[in-house]
């Protein structure tokens, strides 16, 4: 069997899946919603803010409002129906790929995914 065939099928088989399908009607809903894009481009916009500020060694009191900011507008994410849809969606897919990379990782190296055999920084129990 070819490579790249398979990789199409599974390509295909993704596309088709619970978690695409759901996060491609929840993509769809938040390009129709100004309110919904609206609460995560503020959100994203703090999360840079507070990365940016600590980054610079901002004063405590300076942190701790960005992070009150961050607090109301995860809450605001999570009372929109669309928002939190969303991202719960787009969690469940990114887990999908990533449980998917693992086996192919484990396929092509028999290591599990982030295991390096350096047993001092991983606390597997693999013995190795």
């Amino acid at each position: 069997m070819d490579i790249l065939t398979k990789a199409k099928e599974l390509g295909t088989m993704i596309s088709m899946s619970e978690q695409m399908n759901s996060f491609k009607k929840w993509e769809a809903s938040l390009e129709r919603d100004h309110k919904a894009r609206a609460i995560l481009h503020e959100y994203k916009a703090l999360q840079t803010e507070m990365v940016r500020a600590a980054h610079d060694d901002m004063e405590k009191p300076v942190l701790d409002q960005i992070k009150e900011q961050l607090s109301v507008k995860y809450d605001e994410i999570n009372s929109c129906e669309i928002t939190r849809n969303y991202l719960e969606s787009k969690d469940k897919l990114d887990s999908l790929i990533k449980k998917i990379n693992d086996v192919l990782i484990y396929s092509i190296t028999g290591d599990e995914a982030g295991s390096n055999h350096n047993c001092s920084s991983c606390a597997s129990g693999c013995g190795k």
